[in-house]
C-alpha cells in the first residue's frame, strides 16, 4: 500500500510542474531601456518591480531578480509604472527576473 501512495503522490507532483511555467527574462525593457529596479523614483524597488513586470507578462509572481548595479550613465533606465528615466551613474536596473504562473 505504501508504494502505491508514493507512486501516486509522484505523478501528482509531476501533473503539478508540467502544468506550471517558468520563464527568465534577461535583461528587462521598458519601451526600449533597461528596466529599472523601481517602479517610481526610489520607490516600490526590487521585488515590487519585479512582480509587476512578471504580472504584466501574465505570470503569478516573480522568484528571483537580479540587479546590475550603476549602469544608468552608459545605459539609461526606465521605471515600470512612472514612466521615468534614469541617466546617473547611480541607477541601478533589473539584470534577470525570473517569473512563474501555475
Amino acid at each position: 500500500m505504501k508504494y502505491k501512495i508514493t507512486t501516486l503522490t509522484c505523478l501528482l507532483i509531476l501533473s503539478l510542474q508540467a502544468a506550471s511555467e517558468v520563464k527568465e527574462f534577461k535583461e528587462p525593457r521598458v519601451e526600449g531601456l533597461r528596466m529599472d529596479r523601481c517602479l517610481t523614483w526610489a520607490e516600490e524597488c526590487d521585488e515590487p518591480a519585479a512582480y509587476k513586470w512578471c504580472l504584466e507578462k501574465g505570470f503569478s509572481k516573480a522568484i528571483y531578480w537580479e540587479l546590475e548595479n550603476n549602469i544608468g550613465r552608459t545605459q539609461p533606465t526606465k521605471m515600470l509604472k512612472s514612466k521615468q528615466i534614469c541617466n546617473k551613474s547611480v541607477c541601478d536596473a533589473m539584470k534577470v527576473i525570473v517569473c512563474y504562473k501555475s
